[in-house]
């Protein structure tokens, strides 16, 4: 078997993302939490069921993390296998890349 010699590679350093101005995060905060309080929570959030053993959202809400926005999800647990009580699922996030664009990320299936 042929050793294989090292070999000079280039490796450019990754560009870096861009930040996230404060007027943006602001603008899309509003019109992140007038989707959530008008359309998403209404659609959405229904009273538990007589039948305890299923989870059901009570609260959807958005948040910040660096470049991400997310839109998450608090589910209650109320089985008595349940390892918590409530949980949060993040189920969109936003991420910003420049000139007031953002990528959509969420889970389809």
């Amino acid at each position: 078997m042929a050793k294989r010699g090292k070999m000079w590679i280039y490796n450019p350093p990754r560009p870096s993302k861009p930040q996230v101005p404060d007027a943006i995060k602001t603008d899309l905060e509003a019109r992140a939490n007038e989707l959530v309080e008008g359309v998403l929570k209404p659609a959405h959030i229904k009273p538990p069921s007589p039948d305890e053993r299923f989870n059901y959202i009570v609260d959807i809400y958005t948040k910040w993390y660096r470049n991400y926005f997310y839109f998450c999800a608090k589910y209650c647990c109320p089985g008595p296998t349940a390892l918590s009580p409530f949980f949060e699922a993040k189920f969109a996030r936003l991420e910003y890349i420049g000139n007031d664009r953002f990528n959509l990320s969420y889970m389809r299936h």
